[in-house]
């Protein structure tokens, strides 16, 4: 998933954004801002922020297109079913 800013053009992968809320920064912190480095923009972001795309959802999302290309216009057998399986241990959970 990417994250577009329509005003710039600029181009971000979801998995490595973060949402700051107003509250999170104090008012000097927001001011600050714009004579921080890009590094200690990114530390203050990762300490104050949450994720936008949560690692989970970020493999259950490759997990289900995996899935899909797999049966996609494909009769479906043993294998299909193991593989499948195989993707969704991938993911951390189990199969009962």
């Amino acid at each position: 998933m990417l994250i577009i800013d329509t005003s710039t053009g600029t181009v971000l992968t979801a998995s490595t954004c973060v949402l700051v809320p107003d509250a999170a920064l104090t008012e000097a912190e927001w001011e600050a801002l714009d004579t921080m480095t890009d590094s200690e923009v990114g530390d203050l972001a990762r300490e104050r922020g949450a994720p936008v795309l949560h690692a989970s959802a970020w493999q259950d999302r490759e997990a289900l297109d995996a899935i899909s290309r797999l049966l996609d216009g494909q009769e479906w057998n043993s294998d299909t079913t193991a593989a499948i399986a195989e993707l969704i241990v991938d993911t951390g959970r189990t199969i009962a």
